[in-house]
């Protein structure tokens, strides 16, 4: 019965969310947009609150019981503690309590501005060997979207650096030449007519280029090229990503409004 009451509430809700953005009806416009949202903020204030007791508790077990990187819950909840004190319990500054959250000179902010922001930045410095590590693995020269990703990579970290600007026509050419030999190199097996064939073509077509007059042609500029990536095939695939988020929000939606999506009560 709990469950059915469950599944009735989040039908409801769901649909007469929905139908407030489609019916312009002043009593349901207002519903949604003032009383649904203080309903969400009550739910939502509960949920932290039992958020910190799942906390509190989660740790203190793993340190009453000494299991694994139990020390590290005692830092979790010394810091967790001092926030709260520093929120709750002590100001620091002349500003009463509630504002002097974001008042510079209370105890609270200088925590925030010089523990948490820092930590935060560190956390993202870690991950950019991460991504190091995974740009490694996806830029090997296995089939036709890994190349593209290859290429487009390599344009884009020379555009987007100062010396991007700095590179002459040819030497993007011999970029462009380096990039073709090495997309080809997996299917040729005499190495050394490879070899052979990459320094005469870095020796020959930038000449053949100057004499053509072609040595000021759009591709050369690197950062120009590094613009058209980002402007043209980057927001294309952002927009298709973005377009594929919204249909999967919808049918989940759908399921979850019609009570097909048990999920959300554990099931």
């Amino acid at each position: 019965m709990k469950r059915q009451i469950a599944y009735f509430l989040v039908i409801f809700i769901g649909f007469l969310t929905l139908l407030g953005h489609f019916v312009n009806y002043p009593t349901l416009n207002n519903f949604i947009d003032n009383d649904a949202t203080q309903w969400f903020d009550i739910i939502a204030a509960f949920a932290a609150f039992l958020g910190v007791i799942n906390l509190l508790q989660l740790h203190l077990n793993k340190i009453v019981y000494k299991r694994k990187n139990w020390n590290y819950s005692i830092v979790t909840l010394g810091g967790f503690f001092i926030m709260i004190f520093f929120g709750f319990v002590f100001n620091g500054s002349s500003v009463s309590l509630g504002p002097h959250l974001k008042e510079d000179g209370s105890a609270f902010f200088w925590m925030f501005q010089n523990v948490y922001l820092p930590l935060g930045a560190t956390m993202f410095a870690l991950l950019a060997f991460f991504v190091a590590s995974a740009s490694y693995r996806a830029f090997k020269i296995r089939n036709f979207e890994a190349t593209l990703l290859l290429v487009s990579g390599v344009l884009l970290m020379i555009g987007r650096v100062p010396v991007g600007q700095l590179i002459p026509w040819w030497m993007s050419l011999e970029i462009y030449i380096c990039l073709f030999f090495a997309i080809i190199a997996s299917r040729i097996k005499n190495k050394k007519y490879l070899f052979y064939s990459l320094f005469i073509t870095m020796i020959c077509l930038p000449f053949l280029m100057l004499t053509l007059g072609l040595n000021s042609l759009y591709i050369f500029k690197i950062p120009e090229i590094q613009e058209w990536i980002m402007d043209v095939p980057a927001t294309a695939g952002s927009r298709a990503i973005m377009i594929g988020i919204a249909l999967g929000t919808i049918a989940q939606s759908y399921r979850i409004i019609t009570g097909r999506e048990r999920s959300i009560l554990g099931d």
